[in-house]
C-alpha cells in the first residue's frame, strides 16, 4: 500500500436528542472524516472520535486533528505491507490515540478493499451477527428513565446500560433490575463517585445488576481492585482508566477488575484493540467492545471487533444505527433485529458512505495532503 493522498473532512454531526453522562451533555458531536487514497486509486476511511472538549479523555478533537494533519504531510509516498505496519509507524509518530485510529483504521479499510477482504476476515471474526446494547442517558426525571428502559426491552436489546452519577437513586435502580430479571441492565458512572460506595455496589449485586463501568476515578486502581474483590457476581469494568495498551496491561497484571471496555479509537487504533481483546481473554477476564457516538462508519468497526473470539460475551455498545444521530454520513445501515446486528461482510469496513450528507454538515473546507 503505498499512499498517494489524504483528505480530512472536519464535520460536525447533531444528535437526535442530546446525550447527558456524568461528563456533561452531548448535543453537537465533531467528527473528521479521514480518507487515505492509494496509488492503485483505492480510498479507504476513518474518523477522528475524539470530542471537542477534555472532560472524558485529554485528547481534544482539536489536538487530534492537528495530530493528523502532522502525520499526513509525513504519510504521503509511504508505503506499508500491511495495516499492522502503518499502526506500528503511528506508534512512533505520536502518542495521541484517537489521531492514531483515525488513520489505522482508513489503512485498514484501503487494504481490504485492495485485497477484496473484509475487515471482520482480515481480524479474524467469528460470528456473522452480534448481540447489542442500548444506552440510556441521565433524564430529567426517573419515570422518563423507565419509560426508555420499556422501550428498549420491547426492541429486544440483549442489555440495558443506563448513565449515572453520584446523586443517582440507586434503590430505584435496583428495583428497576428486580422487576425485569431476564433482562442483561449495566450502569455507567463514567468515574463520577468521589466516595466508597460499597454498600450500594452489593445492592445491586444482590439486585442482579450484571455490570458497573468506572464507578470510581480513571487513577483510582487500587479502589476498583478492592471493590471488585468484594462483589459475588457484579462485574466492574474500566473505561476511562485504559487510554492505550500499556493501561490494559496494567489492569490484566492486577486483575483490576472482572471486565474491560475497550474502545479503539481510545486505545489507539483496531491493531491494539485485537490485541487487548485477545491479551484479555488469556487473563480470563471479560473484554467488551465499548462505543464512541461514532458514525455508522466507526460503529461497523465496532461491530466487526465485537465478532472477535470472547469479545461479545456483553453485548456490544452499538445501538440501531438511525438511533444517534439526525444524518448518518453512512448509507443503509442495518436495523436491530432480536437484539442483533449483522456484522459488515462487504470489503474493507464494508460500509458505503452518503457524500451528501457529509457536505451538509462539512464546518470547513476539506484538507488535503498530495
Amino acid at each position: 500500500m503505498k499512499i498517494q493522498k489524504i483528505k480530512l473532512y472536519p464535520l460536525m454531526l447533531t444528535l437526535k436528542s442530546p446525550f447527558k453522562t456524568a461528563h456533561g451533555t452531548t448535543k453537537h458531536r465533531p467528527i473528521t472524516l479521514v480518507a487515505v487514497q492509494l496509488t492503485t486509486g483505492v480510498v479507504g476511511y476513518g474518523e477522528i472520535q475524539s470530542f471537542a472538549d477534555s472532560q472524558y479523555v485529554n485528547e481534544t478533537h482539536q489536538q487530534s486533528l492537528i495530530m493528523v494533519q502532522k502525520l499526513s504531510k509525513l504519510l504521503i509516498d509511504q508505503t506499508f505491507d500491511r495495516p499492522e505496519d502503518g499502526a506500528a509507524w503511528l506508534a512512533s509518530k505520536t502518542t495521541l490515540s484517537f489521531a492514531k485510529a483515525a488513520i489505522e483504521m482508513a489503512l485498514w479499510d484501503a487494504y481490504g478493499k485492495q485485497t477484496q477482504q473484509s475487515l471482520a476476515t482480515l481480524l479474524g471474526g467469528q460470528i456473522k451477527q452480534v448481540t447489542v446494547s442500548k444506552a440510556i442517558g441521565m433524564q430529567v426525571d426517573w419515570e422518563m428513565t423507565q419509560q426508555l428502559v420499556i422501550d428498549a426491552i420491547a426492541k429486544g436489546y440483549q442489555r440495558i446500560k443506563i448513565k449515572i452519577n453520584q446523586t443517582t437513586d440507586l434503590q430505584m435502580v435496583a428495583a428497576l433490575v428486580k422487576d425485569f430479571p431476564n433482562q442483561m441492565f449495566s450502569l455507567d458512572a463514567n468515574a463520577a463517585w468521589n466516595s466508597d460506595r460499597l454498600a450500594d455496589l452489593q445492592l445491586l449485586d444482590q439486585a442482579g445488576l450484571a455490570m458497573i463501568e468506572q464507578p470510581y476515578a480513571a487513577t483510582a486502581w487500587l479502589k476498583h481492585q478492592q471493590t471488585q474483590e468484594k462483589l459475588s457476581q457484579l462485574k466492574l469494568s474500566l473505561d476511562e482508566s485504559l487510554n492505550n495498551l500499556t493501561d490494559v496491561k496494567r489492569a490484566i497484571a492486577h486483575h483490576t477488575t472482572a471486565a474491560l471496555t475497550l474502545k479503539q479509537g481510545k486505545l489507539g487504533g483496531i491493531t491494539q484493540t485485537k490485541t487487548a481483546i485477545q491479551l484479555t481473554n488469556q487473563s480470563q477476564m471479560t473484554p467488551w467492545i465499548g462505543g464512541m457516538l461514532g458514525t455508522g462508519l466507526g460503529r461497523a468497526v465496532d461491530l466487526i471487533l465485537a465478532s472477535l473470539p470472547g469479545a461479545n460475551t456483553i453485548p456490544a455498545d452499538s445501538a440501531q444505527f438511525d438511533h444517534y444521530y439526525e444524518t448518518d454520513i453512512a448509507d443503509n445501515l442495518p436495523y436491530v433485529k432480536d437484539g442483533y446486528l449483522p456484522v459488515p461482510v462487504n470489503a474493507g469496513i464494508g460500509v458505503t458512505l452518503n457524500w451528501r450528507t457529509i457536505n451538509h454538515c462539512l464546518i470547513s473546507e476539506p484538507i488535503v495532503y498530495q
